[in-house]
């Protein structure tokens, strides 16, 4: 297997639909990506053929982008290029054109959804020529990713491995004949598929579950509303009840077993579960909450079952169970994931920004400021520009930190450690200069620079112990409720600083909100979030609601 995964090939369907029945004489296709994942894990070892361990035809990407037209479109549109003269190549054209008359009746209008349905149902074959031989495969369709939800992209699997491939994906659930939740276990299924970064061993037997817990508040809001006419108004309501879900698909993983490449969390992926695990001391709090008892305190999670306090390893709750919506009980989801020796895969942990302490706003979080505010808030970007014009390091460091294949940055850096007087050339001036106006571009087109960042927000940790050894999640005196602002901890801002927030993606001016830092005792001692994470009320406060819903099971992202 590749460091990435197996390439595999990536088709339009209604290419695929139309070569299929002999109106297209090739057949165009692009490469893609099986990431590693756990479902590549489980595929190679079930009878996957893969070709050098680089590729394998056994899975194709397939997209849904357009649909097929009808004889009279496909005429018209081939005339029009014919009378244009926009081919050199014209009798290539005719051909095209007496070809396409031959095949009148197998031409037939189909859209895009009509082929994804025929395709979920039908699957589809696809033909491979190679030097010696010429293979047909007949493909099923395994799963629709959520990534990939927006290009309408789908994985299709050779039939040979179908079956045991979406049994596996699905746990063996067995879904009823009529009303049939396919949306949902389709989107739960293909976790397993998710792209991963490297794998942790977590034994269900150490995880303790939790139910999750709402905390309310009230405030005044402007709801809009519409009358019997349809029209829409704005009306104001006082002491309206706000919901936090306190610990929405995030989890607390002991220290022991985080991974030391990880930064302050981890995003983990198996068979229907997804959290965000945050790197926490567990045991360490287990041991000064039972004291003298702590070697036969046991807990209770929320099936009833009871663990001995040293045994837990991993705290999540309900929301990060998606098997639950399916009947299935924690002990058959046990035996599921200990089927791949309990390995959860990791997505992603945290990464500092490439710019250091600084990070670029988007147009959209600029708009929704203050314009009597601009001054403070360009301050940082001109100051970096003009240190930019100035500094001959400091723009060599930006080369370096934004080389890709795109661009000259990396030849122009080795150039100047080869020669420091090359960065007296006519050339490297004029490449400068290029990069500068770039540079003032974006700037101007609202990427501005600040002392931010992309934090991953975990909500009240400390009332997540707490709930864990049966205590009052909603007495967590880490935290306290202001008029203002909403009460949070990270050690990448000092402590008492007040920050401006914005939700990601930032959809509205709605999703802006002041936070204020600071630093707990508690928090310190029991949480090792490190600068990349920020810890945040959800008690008694309307985090969740001023940003859209924001949960911790895809670890929203949060600038500062």
């Amino acid at each position: 297997m590749g460091k990435y995964g197996l390439k595999i090939k990536n088709f339009e369907a209604a290419v695929l639909y139309e070569y299929n029945l002999g109106l297209r004489t090739s057949m165009s296709m692009t490469d893609a990506m099986l990431s590693n994942s756990l479902l590549l894990d489980f595929l190679e070892k079930n009878g996957l053929e893969d070709y050098k361990g680089k590729s394998t035809r056994d899975v194709i990407c397939i997209k849904f982008s357009f649909g097929c037209n009808d004889f009279k479109t496909n005429m018209n549109r081939l005339e029009e290029q014919i009378d244009k003269g926009s081919c050199e190549n014209i009798e290539y054209l005719e051909e095209l054109k007496e070809k396409l008359k031959a095949n009148k009746e197998r031409y037939s209008k189909i859209t895009a959804q009509e082929l994804r349905t025929k395709f979920y149902t039908e699957g589809v074959d696809v033909t491979w020529t190679d030097k010696k031989k010429t293979t047909t495969i007949h493909y099923k369709m395994l799963y629709r990713s959520t990534g990939k939800a927006k290009e309408g992209s789908c994985m299709f699997i050779n039939e040979r491995l179908y079956d045991k491939a979406i049994r596996w994906m699905r746990m063996g659930i067995e879904l009823p004949e009529h009303n049939a939740p396919i949306v949902e276990i389709g989107a739960y299924a293909s976790l397993v598929g998710s792209g991963i970064v490297n794998r942790i061993k977590i034994d269900p037997k150490n995880i303790l579950v939790l139910k999750d817990v709402d905390s309310y508040t009230k405030t005044s809001v402007i709801s809009i509303e519409t009358d019997e006419n349809k029209h829409s108004f704005a009306k104001k309501i006082e002491n309206y009840p706000l919901k936090n879900t306190m610990f929405d698909g995030q989890a607390l993983i002991d220290s022991s077993i985080f991974p030391e490449w990880g930064e302050g969390y981890i995003l983990l992926r198996h068979h229907f579960f997804k959290a965000a695990a945050f790197n926490s001391e567990i045991q360490l709090f287990m041991k000064d909450y039972f004291g003298d008892e702590y070697d036969t305190a046991e807990v209770t999670d929320m099936f009833g079952r009871k663990m001995k306090a040293k045994d837990v390893l991993l705290i999540t709750t309900d929301n990060a169970l998606k098997y639950l919506k399916f009947d299935v009980s924690f002990e058959y989801w046990s035996d599921w994931v200990r089927e791949n020796g309990c390995e959860f895969g990791i997505v992603k942990t945290a990464h500092p920004s490439k710019l250091g302490e600084l990070q670029r706003m988007s147009y959209q979080m600029v708009n929704a400021l203050d314009t009597r505010k601009m001054d403070s808030v360009i301050k940082t970007s001109l100051e970096y520009i003009d240190r930019l014009k100035r500094d001959d390091d400091f723009f060599l460091d930006y080369l370096r930190k934004n080389a890709n294949f795109a661009n000259d940055f990396e030849v122009l850096v080795a150039l100047v450690e080869n020669d420091r007087d090359f960065m007296d050339s006519d050339y490297f001036r004029e490449r400068r200069n290029y990069v500068l106006k770039n540079y003032a571009m974006n700037f101007k087109n609202g990427r501005l620079l600040q002392n931010a960042d992309n934090l991953v927000i975990v909500g009240s940790p400390y009332a997540m112990l707490l709930h864990s050894v049966g205590d009052d999640p909603l007495s967590d005196p880490t935290f306290g409720v202001e008029d203002v602002a909403i009460q949070c901890w990270t050690e990448r801002f000092d402590d008492g600083e007040y920050l401006a927030e914005f939700r990601s993606p930032f959809n509205s001016l709605n999703n802006l909100g002041c936070l204020h830092n600071k630093k707990c005792k508690l928090l310190e001692r029991y949480f090792n979030i490190g600068k990349q994470c920020i810890a945040v009320n959800m008690n008694g406060t309307d985090f969740q609601s001023r940003n859209n819903g924001s949960d911790q099971d895809f670890s929203e992202m949060g600038q500062f």
